[in-house]
């Protein structure tokens, strides 16, 4: 396991779970400034269970969650944000009776009113589709532009990180497609994102990388080109491939 280093997300034989139920048997993973990671795996693997504990909402039992240097396991929700970790929570989490722009000012809460205007007009600038709805009600949105507006209600934060749960979830093929083309423009803007999606295709697509989890653990970590879609399907099955397994790195 690398040492964390500055601009690295460095996880260690990290244990956790929800009271006295056990969901993270001990993941190891790095994550480098500016990478787009997928999380895969079949349901019940701990894949949603590390972004919620990485935010700081899950019963941590061991291990260590180093960012920029810094321990953070432990830390509440609003002490994660105010380290530069935002999260996308799976379904829809905005308020669909204000507008767009109201949400994105409520989103604005942690920041200074003076800086309020400037996010905002930087959130618009990243997703111009926002713009032209931002006297709209979130609830009279499509599913995507709601999708949209959540993550850029996270983004308005400037996270170092931004960790998005299953935003395919309830959307049309359509929709989907344009979700993960913007979340592929804000990371080749430099932001990194930690990404749980069951869509695997879609997933296997747009990262630069796919890490597997099964029971609580990291199976295997590599370039999605270098594992075929039977092969993922097997490790699901499994948790092996036939002949020598891909170690974690």
């Amino acid at each position: 396991m690398a040492d964390a280093l500055d601009g690295t997300l460095s996880i260690q034989d990290l244990r956790a779970g929800y009271g006295s139920l056990d969901i993270l048997n001990g993941v190891d993973l790095a994550v480098p400034q500016g990478q787009f990671v997928a999380l895969m795996g079949p349901n019940g693997a701990g894949k949603s269970a590390l972004l919620k504990t990485l935010y700081g909402m899950t019963t941590i039992k061991g291990g260590s969650i180093s960012w920029h240097g810094k321990e953070i396991a432990g830390l509440s929700s609003r002490a994660v944000l105010g380290e530069g970790i935002s999260f996308v929570p799976q379904g829809r989490c905005n308020f669909p009776v204000m507008t767009v722009d109201e949400n994105l000012q409520m989103a604005a809460y942690t920041l200074r009113d003076a800086r309020v205007k400037l996010e905002r007009d930087y959130v618009y600038d990243l997703f111009p589709i926002l713009k032209t709805r931002r006297n709209t009600l979130a609830g009279n949105m499509s599913g995507g532009e709601q999708q949209l507006l959540e993550v850029a209600m996270a983004v308005l934060q400037r996270p170092r990180i931004l960790l998005v749960d299953e935003p395919s979830v309830g959307l049309s093929p359509t929709a989907i497609g344009i979700v993960f083309d913007e979340l592929l423009r804000i990371n080749a803007a430099g932001q990194t994102i930690l990404l749980v999606e069951q869509n695997t295709k879609k997933a296997m697509q747009v990262a630069q990388r796919a890490v597997i989890l099964r029971l609580g653990r990291v199976i295997w970590d590599g370039k999605p080109s270098e594992i075929t879609h039977d092969e993922l399907g097997e490790l699901f099955l499994t948790g092996k491939m036939r002949g020598e397994a891909h170690a974690p790195h």
